[in-house]
């Protein structure tokens, strides 16, 4: 019986993953087309309410190092970064709130698609990875 339900819940995830990573997909294509006109404009007003220590380095990874530019716009805002900031950037909680904030400005209406965007791809692969921790052991 408890494995039955564990094979639900598995499926359901992998449902879950599955079109979660479709809508991401489709979402972002979507606002990186819409925005593509204003693009560095964008670029230029995230780094600028970047912590001046982290300044160079948010440049970089919404030019270089993310595979979409919007996905780099996004990097505070993503849940699993701010202890990657907080403790390993050391940047303060204060900065990077007040970083979150000023991205939520430049970005507007399309602030929310992004978030709604990354956290909804990630939740199955949170699963994923904590039944894989637990299956191995």
């Amino acid at each position: 019986m408890i494995d039955k339900i564990i094979w639900m819940i598995d499926i359901i995830n992998i449902l879950m993953l599955t079109i979660g990573m479709f809508i991401t997909i489709l979402l972002t294509i979507y606002l990186v087309v819409k925005n593509r006109k204003i693009k560095e404009e964008l670029i230029n007003k995230v780094a600028d309410c970047a912590p001046s220590v982290f300044r160079e380095r948010s440049i970089n990874s919404m030019r270089n190092v993310a595979h979409n530019w919007l996905i780099g716009t996004m990097f505070p805002s993503i849940w699993f970064m701010y202890p990657i900031l907080r403790f390993l950037c050391s940047l303060s909680n204060i900065e990077i709130i007040t970083w979150r904030k000023n991205i939520r400005m430049t970005l507007g209406s399309i602030y929310s698609l992004c978030v709604f965007s990354l956290n909804l791809s990630s939740v199955g692969g949170i699963y994923l990875v904590a039944r894989y921790l637990l299956s191995s052991s």
